[in-house]
């Protein structure tokens, strides 16, 4: 009996992509109710931000767990596993500045009226900018790796076996076609 762990895919799909999206609209959704509630000080607003970023940190745990079950694949010696690293740490350290977001939102601590704390605030843009980063190099994983996009390995063993056929001129005309196609079509190349 085969007792290896599977990796995290439904039909082919990561299920860390699928979910990824839930702690990005959280945090989003908690940021915006705090905006709305430093400017109409109302308690509806703290309330909902409070449970839009407890969303956030909770899918956020289940995205990070996905994350790390899928970043196991990852081969030590292919690029994606020093940018996958990176970008597990960023993601925990989002969900550290994102728990002392929520620890700074508790009733004893919140102002009087609707407005969040400065310290909840702070750490909450600072979860939401971390995880700005986080998401550049998660999309550096997937578009420039190919990571978990078509298997990255499938590009790397026809390369070398292009190589060793000598084959080289192909595989450099592939990427000139990749990097011409980045320059003529990218909003910032």
């Amino acid at each position: 009996m085969n007792l290896a762990l599977k990796d995290p895919l439904v039909k082919g799909h990561p299920l860390h992509a699928m979910l990824s999206d839930l702690p990005v609209g959280a945090l989003t959704l908690g940021i915006a109710c705090d905006i709305v509630g430093l400017v109409s000080q109302r308690p509806i607003w703290r309330f909902s931000a409070r449970a839009a970023h407890t969303g956030a940190f909770l899918s956020g745990l289940v995205a990070a767990g996905l994350g790390l079950w899928d970043y196991q694949a990852v081969p030590r010696e292919h690029p994606a596993r020093r940018v996958g690293a990176l970008h597990g740490y960023l993601n925990a350290s989002m969900l550290t500045l994102q728990l002392a977001s929520l620890l700074a939102r508790r009733e004893s601590l919140a102002p009087a009226d609707g407005r969040p704390s400065a310290t909840a605030f702070t750490l909450a843009t600072a979860a939401f900018a971390t995880l700005a980063v986080s998401g550049w190099l998660g999309g550096e994983l997937v578009f420039h790796l190919g990571w978990r996009v078509i298997p990255a390995e499938h590009a790397e063993q026809l390369e070398s076996a292009l190589r060793e056929r000598g084959d080289s001129g192909l595989i450099d005309q592939a990427h000139e076609t990749i990097q011409r196609y980045e320059r003529t079509h990218a909003l910032l190349p």
